[in-house]
Parts: C-alpha cells; sequence; structure tokens
C-alpha cells in the first residue's frame, strides 16, 4: 500500500465513484454524492476568528458569528482559544484570557462547538479547529494575579534572548519544556472538546536575532561541537533553529492523530516577500523566521497549510507576489500525498471588491481558502463601514464565490498510512537529544528532538524493527497498522 498524490487519486477516483459514492480530498474534479448527484466536491472554505475583535467573547457574538459564516457558505472556524499564554477553553494550566475572565461560567469553545455543530433544521455542520498562538507572549501584565499562575510568573526563565542577552517576552521554541507545556495545553483541550482540528499559529522565531536562550545554546554546542557563540546568520546556527521548530511541528501533529485520529493538525504559514524562485530555502519565511512550512507538507507533519501571505490587491508587485504564491501552493499541494495547501486572504488589506478579486483567484486553481478575519473582512473605506456580522461580504461570498454549500474535506491521507513515534532514552533512562534512530532494512532515518522524541510519519503499514544502539528503542519490533500512531516509551 502506498499514499498516493492528488493526481494518482483523481485516476483511481473517476475509475471507482460510481462504486464507491465517497467523498474524497479535492483533486480538481466533482464527484458523485451517495444519491448519484452531482455536487461540488470538499474543500477548506476557512476564517480566522480572532479574540481582539468580535465574534467570541458571549453567546450572542458566537450565534451571529457561525450564522455569518452560513451565508458565506464557509465551512470551516479556526477559532482563536490561546493568546499570550491565556486561553478561552476550560483549563487548569493556564489562565482565562482577560475579556472572559470575570465570567467563570462562559466557556467560548464550548457555545461554539454547540452552535457550529448544530445541524437541526437543515443548518450546515460547521468545523471548529481550535487556534493556538505558540510562541508567541508578552509580558502578561495584565494576569499576574490570575488563577492558574501565568508562564511570566512561573517560568519566567522560558522567555528567549537576543545575542546581546536582552530578553525578549516571548518563548523560547529550544527549550523542550516550552514545547511539552504548549503540546500539554493542546492535549488538554483535545480531550476536553469534540474540535475537528488544532490550528498552529506564531510558530517561528521572530527573527533572526532571536534564540540565544543559554539551554538552547548549550544544546547547539553539545549536538554540533561548537563553543562560540554564532553570529545570526550563521547557517549551522540557523539549521538549528529551524529544527527547533520542526520537531515541535513534527511532535504536536503526533499528539493530535494520536488524541483524535479523524481531526485536522493544520498550521498558519507566513508568506514574506516572493515565493521560491528555485526551492522553498530561497524564502524570508525559512531563512528569516525559520518556518519550513513547505517541508512540513512535504513530509507529511501537516494536514492543512493556511498559508497567510496577505497582499493588498491595489498594490502591483503584492498583487503579483499573491498570485506567484498561489500558484506555488498548487503546486506544493499537487505534490504531497493529499495533504492541502490554502490560500491565505488578508480581508483587512483589501476593500471588498479585492476580496472578491483575490476568492477569484483560489477558484481559478481549485485551491482552498482561509480568510483573516471574522471582524475585519474587509478594509475600511468609510466611517461607517460594517464590520464582523454586519459586513455584506458574507452575501457576497455566499452568492458570487460559494453560491452552493459543501462538507469540508477529511484527512483521509492518512488512513493509508502508518506513524511510529517514541521517545528516546538511554540505559540509564536519560532523554537522548539528537540521536539516530533507524527503520532495519530501510534507509528510512529519525533524530531525536531535546525531549528525546522522534517520529516516522507516512509510513507503508506493516511491522518495523528500530535500530538506535545504546538506548531503550534499540532491537524493538513495533507493529504499525494503518491510520493509527504506534507509540512507544
Amino acid at each position: 500500500m502506498r499514499c498516493f498524490g492528488n493526481a494518482t487519486f483523481t485516476r483511481i477516483l473517476t475509475l471507482g465513484l460510481l462504486f464507491s459514492g465517497i467523498f474524497l480530498i479535492k483533486s480538481g474534479c466533482t464527484h458523485i454524492s451517495r444519491q448519484g448527484s452531482p455536487a461540488v466536491e470538499p474543500e477548506v472554505r476557512a476564517i480566522w476568528v480572532s479574540v481582539l475583535g468580535t465574534g467570541l467573547k458571549s453567546p450572542e457574538e458566537i450565534k451571529q458569528m457561525v450564522d455569518a459564516v452560513r451565508r458565506a457558505h464557509m465551512n470551516t472556524i479556526i477559532a482563536q482559544v490561546r493568546r499570550r499564554g491565556a486561553v478561552y477553553f476550560k483549563s487548569e494550566l493556564e489562565p482565562r484570557g482577560i475579556p472572559i475572565q470575570d465570567r467563570p461560567d462562559f466557556d467560548p469553545l464550548a457555545v461554539l462547538l454547540q452552535e457550529a455543530h448544530d445541524t437541526s433544521g437543515g443548518k450546515a455542520r460547521i468545523d471548529v479547529h481550535a487556534w493556538f498562538n505558540v510562541f508567541k507572549m508578552a509580558s502578561q501584565k495584565d494576569l499576574l494575579e490570575a488563577y492558574p499562575a501565568p508562564i511570566s510568573v512561573t517560568h519566567p526563565d522560558w522567555f528567549t534572548r537576543k545575542a546581546n542577552g536582552e530578553v525578549q517576552t516571548d518563548l523560547e521554541p529550544g527549550l523542550p519544556e516550552v514545547q511539552g507545556h504548549v503540546i500539554a495545553v493542546i492535549e488538554e483541550c483535545l480531550k476536553q472538546y469534540d474540535v475537528d482540528g488544532i490550528n498552529l499559529d506564531f510558530i517561528r522565531y521572530f527573527g533572526k536575532e532571536i534564540g540565544y536562550h543559554r539551554v538552547a545554546l548549550d544544546r547547539f554546542r553539545r549536538l554540533t561541537g561548537r563553543t562560540d557563540v554564532p553570529v545570526p546568520d550563521d547557517e549551522e546556527w540557523s539549521d538549528f533553529r529551524r529544527d527547533q521548530v520542526t520537531a515541535f511541528v513534527r511532535r504536536c501533529a503526533v499528539s493530535v492523530w494520536t488524541h483524535r485520529p479523524d481531526a485536522f493538525f493544520t498550521v498558519d504559514a507566513v508568506g514574506f516577500g516572493r515565493p521560491p524562485l528555485v526551492q522553498f530555502s530561497d524564502t524570508s519565511p525559512y531563512r528569516t523566521v525559520f518556518q519550513d512550512w513547505a517541508g512540513w507538507v512535504r513530509q507529511g507533519y501537516v494536514d492543512i497549510v493556511c498559508r497567510m501571505g496577505y497582499k493588498r490587491e491595489h498594490v502591483a508587485v503584492q498583487a503579483e507576489h499573491f498570485r506567484e504564491w498561489a500558484d506555488f501552493s498548487r503546486k506544493l499541494q499537487d505534490e504531497s500525498s493529499g495533504r492541502l495547501v490554502t490560500i491565505g486572504i488578508g480581508g483587512y488589506f483589501n476593500p471588498h471588491e479585492a476580496v472578491l478579486t483575490q476568492y477569484r483567484e483560489a477558484l481559478k486553481r481549485e485551491l482552498g481558502t482561509s480568510l483573516f478575519s471574522y471582524h475585519r473582512p474587509i478594509k475600511e473605506t468609510t466611517e461607517t463601514q460594517q464590520y464582523g456580522f454586519a459586513s455584506p461580504l458574507w452575501d457576497a461570498l455566499g452568492q458570487e464565490i460559494y453560491p452552493e454549500t459543501v462538507e469540508p474535506p477529511r484527512p483521509r491521507w492518512r488512513t493509508q498510512c502508518a506513524v511510529l513515534a517514541g521517545f528516546l532514552k538511554d540505559s540509564s533512562g536519560t532523554v537522548v537529544d539528537g540521536g539516530e534512530v533507524v527503520l532495519a532494512g530501510t534507509k528510512q532515518k529519525a533524530t531525536s528532538d531535546g525531549s528525546g522524541f522522534f517520529a516516522f510519519v507516512g509510513l507503508k503499514p506493516g511491522t518495523y524493527r528500530l535500530q538506535a544502539p545504546g538506548t531503550s528503542a534499540d532491537g524493538l519490533a513495533v507493529s504499525c497498522p494503518a491510520g493509527k500512531v504506534s507509540l512507544i516509551h
């Protein structure tokens, strides 16, 4: 068994539609419904809903927001549930966000799920992806007296540093404790709520000068044998920081798929500048914030990339870059065995007609979309401009862009593949950082991260024997069934 790319999948679909009648991930053609009538293929039609504006701060706002999404014939709400280390769901690990801190009985995520999943009276079911801001933080000065205590109180040592030692109030990706804590918060959400996906934002460094935490530097030196303090542009140091972000994405993906095999794992990808001229390593996302999101798609670490890359349609060079990034997204999706890449539309950058123009560019390429954001879906043009529920964009989208409702896709590519993962430790039980694990009889290798975690994704189902001399995993034979995560400890 193998994991098919979209082109191959389409050929198989053409042969099998009349017999299967199933919904498959968008591949550029229509499908036949179970009743035998033509229908629109499932695709991602997403919208980000931020806690900075209206949409999530009361049951009334949530109901209005879901109604607007249905009017637009969108099918996925990416709802912010963690911002600056504060959450918008029931948590024993982090404090509640300021806007809901004085309302302990109000659970925004629970109310949203109830409204979005309600299909009574023929209403369309809307997927809900819980959106977590990962490494981006702040001083949390408004949360100092909150319970649970914020990170700035319990672990100020988790904040990153500049090359000159200056503290930055963002979390350090190179600390295993930071990654473990964020994943624990995400798992807390997964265990309590019937979310359809987990969405990660700010999964990157915030410039080349960031990442000089003492522990991260010590890890870098131990792994490379160097003793210096590398300059921000040092290639080996850049690779190390990029590896920290990728390691977090990989571990988080496996966690999501373990707890909720049918849920999406999605990431918000930056689109600074222009797309790659030759390879993705030429781009600003890769080189300046160490976010290799194209690699994550190709390696099977994500189900969907919600590509941001917001561009102003009235600025010629930005409009050109928007289309070039869209072409790159289409090509990347075609190469990536069922994973999806959406076009991110920055509504707040563009007036009404320009937003619709960018949606039409997505339709031309048969790509899904993600709009930022519900609160400001279009650029302010007059003092009386209407936002949120009252915006005219919702009816325009539902009439001109998406005249029919469609189901969101499902991550079916993973049902054909297996995942093998675990934590690598030496004979004394100490975590192995940077250890190599090989699948015997294959050329496949994995490297453990700072917590000892390693993973093989997209495997052909079967039984594999691990080779990792000097560790607890060496010689283990692991059965890896399709569509499952086989996790060893």
